[in-house]
C-alpha cells in the first residue's frame, strides 16, 4: 500500500469509526477531507477518539519489528489495541497539512527532523518537558530539538560502508569520496533524501564558502558522476551486496545486516565526523489523546526500548542512562560519539533546499 493511501485509510477510520467499511479511492478521500474541513469549520473535532492507538512508522523491517516486538508492550501498558500508519515523511506532512493542526490523525508522530521542521512553527506540536515526558530528563542535549517541540528518539548513525573485497585502501572520511580510486564505484542518495542534503551542505562548507554554498556543493558532486542515486537505504543495500557499488554512505544498521548475511563489508566513521538521521518524536497538541502521546514518547525514550533499538537496529541511544552490552561497544553508538556527530539546523536548511534541489536535478 502506498504511504498516502495508508494515511488516507487512517483518516477515514477516524472519521467513520462506526460506519461500514467502504472501498477507499482517491475521490472518496477528497470527499472525506472536505468533510473533515467542514467539521473543523463548525468547531467539531474531525477525528474522534477511539479504542485503537495509532502511530506512524517506516515500512520494511521497521514496521515488522515495531509491530511484533515494541508496540505490544505499549499496548499492554495503556490497555488499548494499536495500529501503525506506514509511510514516508513527505506523504505524512502532506496529510497533516490537509487535516490542519486542529485535526491530527493520531496523538504522536515520528518524523525525520527535516520534516518536523516543515511544520514546527505552524502550531501542530505540544512542548515536551520532563514533567509530561519524564525520560526527557535523561536524554543527551543534542536530542532536545528546537522549542522543545521534538526529541530524537531514534538516532541512526550514517557512516561510509565499503566492500572489503573490492576496496584495497578504505576511505578515511567524506573528502576521500573524491579520491580517483573510487571513481565509478560510488553509490549515493538522491537529493530528496536528507542524507544527500546533509552531504551537500557538508561539501559546501568543506570545499566552498559555507553550508549554503550550493553552487560549489553541486559542482563537486558532479565530479563524482556517474553514480546511482538511491531513494533510501533499503535500495542502496542490494547494490552493495551485489557488488554493483563498492563504497557508499549508509546507516549503520544496514552494515550490520549485510555482515550477518556474509557480505564482505565493513565501514568507517568519517574522520570529519559522522552524519546522523534524526528521527524525532512529537506530540500533536490538539489531539484528544495528547496524554497518551506523551506516554508513548516516554515509552520510546525508556532505557528498555532504547536498548532494544540499539541491539536490534544499531540505533544510538539518546537516553544516556542506557548501558550498552559488550557486543555493542565496537559500534559508534556511545553518547560521547553521537554527541560529536555533524549536526544541521533544519530550519535554515529548508530555506536553501529548493535552490539546492533544483540545481542538483539540472546538473547531476
Amino acid at each position: 500500500m502506498l504511504p498516502e493511501a495508508r494515511t488516507e485509510r487512517i483518516i477515514k477510520m477516524h472519521l467513520n469509526r462506526r460506519e461500514p467499511q467502504m472501498t477507499l479511492t482517491r475521490r472518496n478521500f477528497l470527499k472525506t477531507s472536505a468533510g473533515a474541513a467542514a467539521l473543523g469549520a463548525l468547531g467539531a473535532p474531525a477525528f474522534a477518539e477511539g479504542d485503537t492507538f495509532i502511530v506512524n512508522m517506516f515500512g520494511g523491517r521497521w514496521e515488522h519489528d515495531w509491530r511484533q516486538y515494541v508496540m505490544p508492550k505499549f499496548a499492554e501498558q495503556i490497555g488499548r489495541d494499536f495500529d501503525l500508519d506506514i509511510g514516508l515523511g513527505m506523504a505524512w506532512i502532506s496529510n497533516f497539512r490537509a487535516a490542519g493542526p486542529d485535526n491530527p490523525p493520531f496523538p504522536a508522530v515520528m518524523l525525520n527532523e527535516k520534516y518536523t521542521a516543515m511544520i514546527r512553527n505552524d502550531g501542530y506540536f505540544a512542548e515536551l518537558t520532563p514533567e509530561n515526558v519524564p525520560n526527557m530528563a535523561d536524554v543527551i542535549e543534542p536530542a532536545i530539538l528546537k522549542g522543545n517541540t521534538a526529541v530524537t528518539g531514534m538516532l541512526a548513525p550514517l557512516v561510509i560502508a565499503y566492500r572489503t573485497d573490492l576496496v584495497s585502501e578504505p576511505p578515511k572520511g567524506w573528502a576521500d569520496l573524491w579520491d580517483e580510486r573510487f571513481k565509478g564505484q560510488l553509490g549515493l542518495y538522491k537529493i530528496t533524501n536528507s542524507a544527500a542534503t546533509m552531504m551537500a551542505m557538508w561539501a559546501g562548507e568543506h570545499f566552498g564558502s559555507g553550508r549554503d554554498d550550493i553552487e560549489t556543493a553541486v559542482a563537486k558532486f558532479k565530479e563524482l558522476g556517474p553514480f546511482p542515486q538511491i531513494g533510501y537505504s533499503a535500495q542502496l543495500t542490494p547494490l552493495l551486496s551485489q557488488g554493483q557499488v563498492a563504497v557508499a554512505p549508509i546507516d549503520l544498521g544496514e552494515v550490520k545486516t549485510m555482515q550477518e548475511q556474509g557480505i564482505p563489508i565493513d565501514y568507517v566513521v568519517p574522520e570529519e565526523g559522522m552524519l546522523v538521521f534524526d528521527h524525532s518524536f512529537s506530540v500533536f497538541k490538539n489531539s484528544p489523546d495528547k496524554q497518551l502521546g506523551f506516554d508513548y514518547i516516554n515509552f520510546v525514550l525508556s532505557p528498555e526500548i532504547q536498548l532494544w533499538m540499539a541491539e536490534n537496529w544499531l540505533i544510538a541511544p539518546t537516553n544516556k542512562t542506557v548501558e550498552l552490552p559488550e557486543e555493542l561497544q565496537k559500534w559508534p553508538l556511545q553518547p560521547k560519539v553521537v554527541s560529536q556527530a555533524i549536526r544541521f539546523d533544519w530550519d535554515e536548511t529548508l530555506a536553501i533546499m529548493p535552490g539546492l534541489n533544483d540545481l542538483w536535478e539540472r546538473t547531476i
